[in-house]
């Protein structure tokens, strides 16, 4: 069986990967988050297929898939192959717990378990409600669950996008108080396990054209000097800024590729933030919100803020024209980059922010993503980008009125103090401008109290 399951594997790799590409997008804060070690794969069930592409996604891991005992009686070539490949027969109708300890027995030996909980093929676009064994095998073997949704594009022609999510790891229900034996520990572990998978569902269907069966379309204003510009562009800023991207939150990630279009937000302290925030959302086509004004001043700069799609608004007053250009861009699935501040801003205080972000997301229910950049503006100097997760208006009841506006830029504000706090603390102090500005001050102020303790010192000295 051994020299058979290898063969298989050499031998279908190529035709897999060419017959059934996959996109991974990993819904977690770090990419490279590993846990070293064999883990439960749960992975939603759209298809018969679904197996290959788990082996695509995880290729380093052995993994023993279980697999109802119904696909035994198919055919004996069947059964043989799945064998081969590693599979644990599981009786569907009883629920056989003889299946739950053959898996803890192959995670005891170093390999992974593949499981769909939902027991089933989908068949009405939706999820099933989900078995206990994923979470059983987790609690008995003490290994982490990889929660995995993929959208089920699967054949010559299409692409299958999945997302994986970050680890859910067993002690967190072995500790928990209320949870008082194995069954209530399976039944909340299993609960959230659906329910961040459904998470991802809903973050996909929402935010993925491909989920209605389209593909995104370069837009008319991403000509050659836009593709140039961010072709050429991101090299060099990649080194001569040393970017870094981290992230807040486990969707935050995947807003680096969603093409339905959003309202980017970040705060506004130099003139290149723009192309900073290109170079973040690379992967997608967007277009920025400049001022008519600067624009028309300087005739070149203005010739190339047009040619890479920017809307040019008028600050003099409310500029509808714009207004509405933006709604129906973000309409048409078009992303938009808009510093809330109105103007560049050099204090730790963010300015009051305008009501043209708020009212373009709850106007045209479209998420708002924010950005904080973290830079010095230095060559050389590190350059820190943190995303946050979406915000979604319209899940907060808020609607078109000047309270609802209010209420969404407070939360807006909140958030890029949350990502500001967390670019802080992972930057390194020596490095890190912000931090040396309030040493400088607690430096200052001590030097100011030593001198005027000094004095009253030497006053009373003297008046002895």
């Amino acid at each position: 069986m051994f020299l058979i399951r290898w063969l298989l594997y050499i031998n279908s790799i190529i035709p897999a990967l060419i017959l059934f590409p996959i996109k991974k997008i990993y819904l977690r804060k770090d990419k490279k988050e590993k846990y070293k070690g064999p883990v439960v794969i749960a992975m939603n069930h759209t298809a018969f297929l679904d197996y290959v592409e788990a082996l695509l996604a995880f290729p380093g891991r052995r993994k023993y898939v279980l697999v109802g005992s119904q696909f035994y009686n198919y055919s004996p070539v069947l059964t043989f192959f799945m064998k081969a490949m590693g599979v644990i027969k599981v009786d569907a109708v009883t629920g056989n717990m003889d299946a739950v300890n053959q898996a803890v027995e192959q995670i005891n030996k170093g390999h992974s378990i593949l499981i769909f909980p939902e027991g089933h093929i989908e068949t009405e676009g939706k999820l099933l409600e989900y078995k206990q064994a994923a979470a059983l095998i987790s609690l008995s073997a003490g290994v982490p669950i990889v929660p995995v949704f993929h959208n089920g594009r699967i054949g010559p022609g299409k692409r299958d996008l999945m997302f994986i999510g970050s680890y859910m790891y067993p002690d967190t229900y072995m500790t928990r108080d209320d949870l008082e034996n194995l069954q209530d520990r399976a039944n909340a572990f299993t609960k959230d396990l659906q329910d961040r998978t459904e998470e991802y569902r809903q973050f996909y269907l929402r935010n993925f054209m491909i989920a209605d069966g389209k593909k995104l379309k370069r837009p008319k204003y991403a000509g050659f000097l836009y593709n140039f510009m961010k072709t050429t562009a991101w090299p060099g800023i990649k080194i001569l800024m040393r970017t870094k991207i981290t992230y807040n939150g486990d969707l935050a990630r995947g807003t680096r590729y969603m093409d339905k279009g959003m309202v980017i937000v970040a705060n506004h302290s130099w003139w290149i933030d723009s192309a900073l925030l290109y170079y973040v959302f690379r992967r997608v086509y967007c277009r920025s919100l400049a001022a008519k004004d600067v624009a028309e001043v300087n005739k070149s700069w203005g010739f190339f803020e047009k040619a890479m799609g920017c809307v040019l608004l008028d600050r003099s007053g409310f500029d509808w024209e714009s207004l509405k250009t933006m709604m129906d861009g973000l309409k048409n699935h078009e992303p938009f980059i808009i510093f809330p501040e109105g103007h560049m801003n050099y204090d730790d205080e963010f300015l009051d922010f305008m009501k043209g972000p708020a009212m373009l997301s709850i106007y045209t229910k479209r998420p708002v993503v924010p950005v904080y950049i973290h830079t010095s503006y230095k060559l050389f100097k590190p350059t820190c980008f943190v995303v946050g997760d979406p915000i979604e208006f319209d899940k907060e009841g808020l609607v078109t009125d000047n309270e609802s506006y209010d209420k969404a830029n407070e939360i807006m504000r909140e958030k890029l103090y949350e990502l500001r706090r967390q670019a802080i603390s992972e930057t390194k102090p020596q490095m890190n401008s912000y931090i040396k500005k309030i040493r400088a001050e607690m430096k200052a102020n001590l030097a100011k109290i030593s001198s005027e303790i000094e004095e009253a010192r030497n006053a009373r000295a003297g008046g002895k």
